[in-house]
């Protein structure tokens, strides 16, 4: 029979070396760095998704203009329909008008109050920093470097 450290009974005094790796800063920094740009896609394509499929119907005569989900099931939505703002009610089933607002300055007040919310402005920076990033095609390159040739031999 093998006279193993495996057989022997547990005595606190004799310790055996772990196998690590040195801490590196680096690592860590750049861990933590890939995991916060992993959440803020995820959370950006979550918005993103979320506002489609709220606000998919497109049409000039009704739009959905907000939410506000009050438990799983129970949703308010602030409906533009016809020209006329007007909450309503809402769960899997059924769908109730609860008011109609007819003030201009309130309608105004609210429409100022969902274009200025900081998601709505970080969709305008987002969209605005992707078109910076993005190349332009080739063939737009090609088409105007074409161009300014042409015009160097027109001179």
């Amino acid at each position: 029979m093998p006279n193993g450290i495996e057989n022997q009974p547990y005595n606190p005094s004799i310790t055996t070396p772990a196998a690590a790796e040195p801490f590196s800063w680096a690592g860590l920094i750049g861990t933590v760095f890939v995991f916060l740009i992993i959440l803020m896609v995820s959370l950006w394509m979550i918005k993103r998704l979320n506002k489609y499929s709220v606000r998919n119907m497109q049409s000039p005569w009704a739009r959905v203009l907000d939410r506000q989900v009050l438990n799983g099931q129970q949703v308010l939505y602030l409906v533009e329909i016809a020209g006329r703002m007007q909450v309503l009610g809402g769960t899997d089933h059924h769908i109730t008008k609860v008011s109609e607002i007819n003030d201009p300055d309130v309608v105004a007040e609210i429409l100022e109050e969902i274009a200025n919310r900081p998601e709505e402005q970080m969709d305008k920076l987002m969209t605005g920093i992707w078109k910076k990033l993005r190349r332009k095609p080739k063939n737009d390159v090609f088409s105007a470097e074409l161009e300014r040739l042409l015009e160097e031999v027109k001179r």
